[in-house]
């Protein structure tokens, strides 16, 4: 394969362009045929250019095609491999907690479960009430006066096999908004490690119910460059937005979640009345 070359009646021309996505098509084939399998390591590109005799610029060419069409992903210092399917199961029902409150989040949980590594990098800020969150102001789902302002906790998570002990690429995005004037002075005010659920209760709001919103839609050119997404990608946008017993909202948990192939599942229990077995129940009219 010549990365100058293509011969014609023309004569010898430029056709870059051509080459790398015939080499882009051979990467992609021998991942499709299962050649090269989830997890797997693709050639390096020292070893595609001997092989094929094409340019370095060409091979990151074709090697780009496939990370934007989500089938390889580049991992820093270490190369390119061929993308996992993103087959997890997540619970979006908060957990049972025998001691203390329970869980609004199960993503840690989840991912323990299925035998993996987790971490986040959380940075906190305070910022108007005004940022919008799936469309509507944070200060609005709180309840909250104009011009008021809110603590965020903002988190980028990250997952990874249980012998990673890199874990550098972005699971999801996860921030948390908080009354400033309820939250201040906690621990949430500081970027360590914390439980919303436990600080709330300690400060007098235990929380009893949440409200879901969940829209599907394209990844932002800024979601797909932190999560390393291919170029079009669909994400799980969520605003979780919790109360306490007299259904005051004091936290509003905003998530972008990976939507390639991923289960969100949740569980309801349904409250209704049931007839007795045996009797059913009769139809009255006029």
């Amino acid at each position: 394969m010549s990365p100058r070359t293509r011969g014609g009646a023309g004569g010898s021309v430029p056709e870059r362009r051509d080459v790398y996505e015939r080499l882009a098509d051979e990467l992609r084939q021998g991942i499709m045929s299962g050649q090269y399998k989830p997890g797997d390591r693709l050639p390096s590109t020292l070893d595609l250019m001997s092989r094929t005799g094409v340019a370095n610029l060409t091979v990151r060419g074709a090697y780009r095609v496939l990370v934007e069409e989500g089938l390889v992903e580049s991992v820093n210092k270490r190369g390119f491999y061929v993308r996992r399917p993103n087959a997890m199961a997540w619970q979006m029902t908060p957990g049972a907690r025998r001691r203390g409150p329970a869980p609004l989040d199960r993503w840690a949980a989840d991912a323990e479960n299925a035998g993996l590594r987790h971490r986040e990098e959380i940075s906190v800020a305070i910022e108007d009430a005004s940022v919008p969150v799936l469309g509507r102001p944070v200060g609005e789902r709180l309840g909250l006066e104009p011009g008021s302002r809110v603590l965020v906790r903002r988190a980028i998570r990250f997952t990874g096999p249980a012998d990673d002990d890199t874990l550098v690429t972005p699971d999801s995005l996860a921030d948390e908004y908080f009354p400033y004037d309820l939250v201040r002075d906690s621990p949430l005010a500081s970027p360590g490690p914390a439980s919303p659920e436990e600080i709330l209760a300690g400060l007098g709001q235990p929380l009893r119910g949440y409200d879901d919103e969940i829209q599907p839609r394209v990844a932002t050119a800024e979601e797909r460059r932190i999560l390393s997404l291919a170029q079009v990608s669909v994400v799980l946008e969520l605003a979780r937005t919790a109360y306490t017993a007299d259904h005051r909202p004091v936290l509003v948990s905003h998530q972008i979640r990976r939507g390639d192939g991923a289960i969100y599942r949740y569980e309801i229990s349904y409250q209704g009345h049931r007839p007795a077995a045996g009797r059913p129940r009769s139809a009255k009219g006029k």
